[in-house]
């Protein structure tokens, strides 16, 4: 698989632009609730990125409703605060689904919500679940192809000076001293395996 796709056959939640609204962060930061270690230029560069990508919300006609309200109702009723589906994730769910059931299989969600990968394994909803395996790359997973398609040393530098948006991805890449790429790889080989032994086979085969 490739990444041969440019900014319009990216869909991402409408919700988005207004979560990394420079503003609003500043604003968050400001009166000491945020808990993200997000920098204004991380944010500006994010918003550069996404600026052509279409939006989805729950109002989209081209969502899968009964899906999107069935994950709704099975994460208000669940007893699990950690593994939980939030409304965006359903969302995204429901969309590819959505497209699947329209015979559009050359789709994929990219997430870094492991939580909701988990919760929807334990939700029981094989229909779901059945649709999307394979079908889901973690961003740790994205990360690993970059590395191979475009070379380690291009990737670390656009990855390290913004690590700390992430625990995970500081601990892969090193906290204050830069690790060598067999420590990167395999840092990251090793979070994909957890999360693949955590959610069963919705996760494409890579590496």
């Amino acid at each position: 698989m490739t990444f041969k796709i440019n900014a319009s056959q990216i869909q991402i939640l409408d919700s988005f632009k207004y979560k990394f609204d420079v503003n609003r962060q500043i604003k968050r930061r400001r009166g000491n609730k945020a808990n993200n270690n997000y920098t204004e230029f991380d944010i500006k560069k994010a918003l550069e990125i996404v600026e052509n990508c279409a939006t989805l919300s729950e109002h989209n006609p081209n969502i899968d409703r009964d899906i999107y309200l069935r994950l709704m109702d099975s994460c208000r009723r669940s007893n699990d605060k950690t593994d939980t589906i939030d409304q965006g994730e359903a969302i995204l769910i429901s969309y590819i689904f959505y497209l699947s059931q329209q015979g559009y299989t050359n789709n994929y969600l990219l997430t870094h919500d492991k939580c909701c990968l988990r919760a929807l394994i334990k939700s029981g909803f094989t229909e779901i679940i059945q649709n999307l395996e394979g079908r889901i790359w973690c961003l740790e997973q994205l990360i690993f192809k970059y590395i191979e398609k475009f070379g380690f040393d291009i990737i670390q530098t656009k990855v390290y000076p913004s690590r700390y948006c992430d625990q995970n991805i500081k601990m892969i890449f090193g906290y204050s001293i830069k690790a060598t790429e067999e420590v990167v790889k395999e840092n990251l080989n090793t979070e994909i395996i957890v999360l693949r032994g955590e959610t069963g086979n919705l996760l494409y085969p890579y590496p």
